[in-house]
């Protein structure tokens, strides 16, 4: 008898132990699904409210700390420079936190699509998928920042605190009570960043990022961001231009060696 507990509880423990296994590895799962459910199209039910990233928003070097001053007191703001500056990285994680915090009711983000002249209906799904992989180096810093559960919440339609803004849909619109991201604005021709531009209305922090010297558009087109520099020379109590340079690059040191050699 002795022998046979001996068994039927080492039986009981196995089983234990596989419960928990199973569990932490399902949890493991749902983080991973989580990171993806609106990129995807899937929205996870019941899942585990998880932690965010609430570290200190803090300056690297003495541009950066222009440029976050710049997003704390001013409305619009041109951030200009070679890429590993930390532009879009700053901007979201600043979003993410006047979200947080109740400053802005929403974050609306725009990336330019060059492929098929801004034609997303080409693409399957709706206008959250269509834009799903352009959206991705915003939407990863915002789930940092937000927590997958909140940044959920947020992506939902009928919510509608984090919004995507494709041009081809702008029009028409205007952006109140928000942080505006746009990202990669070297991109986007004059007359887009004029239809960009004029959506904005009250309550209002306007982010234009990019790097005129990685421009994409066709031969001949003037893009719109080196066009806003021209326009827009000096800071004002409203506008700030923030201008990056290859020394200001924090991403890594390899990526500052390759900006050198390419420099």
């Amino acid at each position: 008898m002795g022998r046979q507990k001996a068994v039927i509880k080492a039986r009981r423990e196995a089983k234990r132990v596989i419960r928990r296994e199973s569990r932490n590895h399902k949890m493991r799962e749902e983080d991973s699904v989580t990171s993806l459910v609106h990129m995807s199209g899937i929205e996870s039910i019941g899942m585990a409210r998880d932690s965010r990233d609430t570290s200190a928003i803090e300056a690297r070097n003495e541009v950066q700390e222009q440029y976050l001053t710049a997003i704390e007191t001013r409305q619009l703001i041109f951030a200009t420079g070679e890429a590993g500056c930390g532009k879009t990285f700053l901007s979201a994680a600043k979003a993410a936190e006047a979200l947080i915090h109740k400053e802005v009711e929403r974050i609306i983000v725009n990336r330019p699509v060059l492929q098929a002249d801004e034609a997303l209906g080409f693409l399957p799904g709706d206008i959250a998928e269509k834009f799903a992989p352009y959206f991705r180096p915003v939407h990863d810093i915002l789930l940092r920042r937000l927590g997958s559960s909140f940044m959920q919440y947020c992506l939902r339609p009928e919510i509608g605190k984090v919004e995507i803004a494709p041009f081809a849909y702008m029009r028409g619109l205007t952006f109140e009570n928000a942080v505006v991201i746009l990202d990669e604005a070297q991109n986007v021709t004059v007359n887009q960043m004029k239809m960009f531009l004029t959506r904005l209305g009250e309550n209002v922090t306007v982010i234009v990022n990019g790097d005129v010297t990685q421009c994409d558009l066709p031969r001949g087109v003037k893009s719109g961001l080196a066009d806003a520099l021209e326009r827009f020379q000096e800071d004002d109590d409203m506008i700030s231009i923030i201008r990056f340079s290859q020394q200001d690059c924090v991403r890594s040191a390899l990526c500052q060696r390759t900006l050198s050699a390419y420099g």
